[in-house]
């Protein structure tokens, strides 16, 4: 199954239930006055998504990183990135996120640590104007992530970074983060942290030829599948 979302995303549930045993009389032991047992019993359901807490602390350059995706299998936080207002530069340039650490987080409790797989894809570069022009050849790439978790034991899934520890994302889907049988239950994130108002490990790449004053904005589509590893 496959779920794909900007920000957004329905999902299905699923459901476990479990309860202790129960033994209505025991045998008395010798020495033993009296000895009864009774039961504790819970039956558990797979988390409806609706309210949930992000494992990262509040990033100042991104107010809300809910995407508003709910389920018991979601990506119910993905931060905006932003790159503020920068100088056209005479040469090829790099400029970096103020985002101290942009992440996204998905969030399985359906039960059962049965994996999953995260992608991401990015459009290209576009004015905000009526012209929409392309920022042509601009690159965004995110470097040096973690894993982070909060009051999680569960086994944690895996970040798949390729040369130098960085994703450079394109139009065509590819895996971020993924989680194998057994893993990735409960909250996780991959985090991108740096310098805040200068972060070096979230980078966009500019080259000069064709390049416009103006505001250009691109969307990053997350794909959260429930496929493992």
């Amino acid at each position: 199954m496959k779920k794909q979302v900007t920000m957004t995303a329905a999902l299905a549930l699923s459901a476990l239930s479990l309860s202790g045993s129960m033994a209505l009389a025991a045998e008395q032991e010798e020495g033993t006055t009296a000895q009864v047992t009774n039961k504790a019993e819970v039956t558990l359901k797979a988390g409806s998504g609706t309210d949930v807490t992000p494992v990262v602390p509040d990033d100042t350059h991104d107010d809300d990183p809910s995407t508003g995706n709910t389920g018991a299998l979601s990506i119910p936080f993905a931060s905006n990135i932003t790159f503020g207002e920068q100088e056209i530069q005479p040469e090829d340039t790099d400029y970096f996120a103020l985002n101290k650490k942009p992440f996204v987080q998905v969030n399985d409790t359906r039960g059962g640590a049965k994996g999953w797989t995260l992608g991401a894809a990015i459009s290209p570069f576009t004015s905000t104007d009526s012209e929409q022009s392309e920022l042509v050849g601009a690159q965004l790439s995110l470097g040096n992530g973690k894993i982070v978790t909060k009051n999680n034991s569960s086994k944690q899934p895996e970040l798949f970074q390729a040369a130098a520890n960085t994703f450079v994302l394109n139009d065509n889907n590819q895996t971020i983060m993924q989680a194998a049988k057994g893993e990735g239950a409960g909250a996780f994130a991959a985090v991108f942290e740096g310098q805040d108002g200068k972060n070096e490990n979230v980078k966009l790449h500019v080259p000069r030829a064709g390049v416009e004053a103006k505001n250009y904005t691109a969307e990053i589509t997350w794909t959260l599948t429930d496929a493992p590893a």
